[in-house]
């Protein structure tokens, strides 16, 4: 059975899914060596399937390792986005090493494609003390949450009960 060893985990930001993953420094010691460059490749699973990624780092100061042209395909193909997390893991048997990744996917909110599917309780009765059929504007604002940003979408709603007229 392979020894794992969790090498960071990261929320992940605008910056990480549209150009590269900074990776903490305390995880080079766990990668393969760098033989006096600044690039090494990694081959990560992910589902399945092994994805090659290049960590750089710079060539003088602080290391700063990311992980950038390689990654970017990696997220447009699991649909990454800002809130979800990444775990990076090494995983060491008798023979080899590889390593693995796993994605926590940040709560969504529903998409919205033409029906919103609100439902508003009708308290109301079905019509009038003049028996006209009941209908009645009404605002409501919906605030919607996705990994670190936030919107609020204003609708302003007529409610009629079916077959009611005007």
């Amino acid at each position: 059975m392979p020894q794992t060893t969790r090498l960071f985990k990261k929320l992940l930001k605008r910056t990480d899914i549209t150009r590269r993953l900074a990776i903490p420094s305390k995880s080079l010691e766990f990668f393969p060596n760098f033989n006096e460059g600044h690039t090494v490749k990694l081959n990560i699973r992910y589902e399945g399937r092994v994805w090659p990624m290049v960590c750089s780092t710079r060539k003088q100061g602080y290391k700063k390792p990311v992980f950038s042209n390689s990654w970017i395909p990696f997220v447009r193909r699991n649909r990454l986005e800002v809130g979800d997390v990444v775990t990076l893991y090494r995983e060491d048997d008798e023979e080899e090493f590889w390593f693995r990744i796993e994605v926590d996917r940040a709560t969504r909110a529903p998409s919205v494609d033409g029906n919103l599917g609100v439902s508003v309780p009708n308290k109301a009765k079905p019509k009038t003390e003049s028996g006209k059929a009941f209908n009645s504007a009404k605002k409501i604002n919906l605030r919607l949450v996705g990994g670190q940003e936030e919107s609020v979408l204003n609708l302003d709603l007529t409610l009629a009960l079916p077959g009611a007229t005007n």
